[in-house]
């Protein structure tokens, strides 16, 4: 009498057959499925096979709704250790000048992730740690990164547009005056109070104005981005779930 072998394994006996496919396997290519055990080709099958669950804003929900704002405040940390720590001109070539732009395009991006001063990194990573949460939970991990980046770019933008040509700027306040505008949208959207939300953008405009040294552009142009993407996202979102009930 021939035994049976596992089809993935020659050298092994079956023990059972999978569900789906009927083919022999063994013990270690057994996957337990509603109903007897599948091979593990049928099996990842099925899992690709599972809708995976949305968020309210239309993103892909994720068991911990804290990983990439916990990676951008990471980021972040080493930059600020990096520029404290290392040469000058590791600040030089991270900052941006809107000068420099143009053959240096990068610093749109990374000076969003530089700071010098401990309470300005400190104040911009409470406020990322206060609003990033909520909106990865409502976004997901990839709507919200690109929420982040987009505004964090877009404070650049409007540093290099308006802001004097050899000036420099630095911080992640773009970025997350994006996610003020980001929630503004999205909360006015679901009929929740704002009052909080425009309290904190009047105060952040005075302050922008009344204090030397602060990006009044970067604040603008993080917090008009920051909007626009959230009403984008809202927009692609009720389509969606449009399309899905007809």
């Amino acid at each position: 009498m021939t035994e049976t072998v596992c089809y993935r394994h020659p050298d092994r006996p079956a023990g059972v057959r999978c569900q789906r496919c009927d083919k022999p396997i063994c013990p270690a290519c057994m996957n337990s499925a509603a109903v007897g055990f599948q091979c593990p080709s049928c099996f990842n099958e099925g899992v690709k096979s599972v809708p995976r669950t949305r968020t309210s804003l239309g993103g892909i929900q994720r068991g911990n709704p804290q990983v990439v704002t916990l990676s951008l405040m990471a980021i972040n940390v080493l930059v600020f250790i990096a520029v404290r720590t290392g040469s000058a001109r590791i600040l030089n070539d991270l900052v941006l000048v809107p000068v420099l732009v143009d053959n240096e395009p990068w610093r749109l991006l990374t000076s969003a992730f530089t700071h010098v001063q401990i309470f300005h990194i400190f104040s911009n990573l409470f406020m990322l740690y206060v609003l990033g949460p909520p909106l990865e939970q409502m976004l997901g991990r990839i709507r919200f990164l690109t929420l982040y980046l987009l505004s964090a770019i877009g404070g650049g933008l409007a540093v290099w547009l308006l802001a004097a040509p050899g000036s420099a700027t630095l911080g992640a306040s773009g970025g997350v005056l994006g996610l003020v505008g980001a929630l503004l949208v999205v909360n006015r959207a679901r009929g929740l109070d704002v009052t909080w939300i425009l309290g904190y953008v009047a105060i952040t405009a005075v302050l922008s104005f009344a204090i030397p040294g602060i990006s009044w552009q970067g604040h603008l142009g993080g917090f008009l981005t920051g909007a626009a993407v959230a009403w984008v996202f809202l927009q692609t979102s009720n389509h969606r779930r449009k399309k899905t009930r007809t």
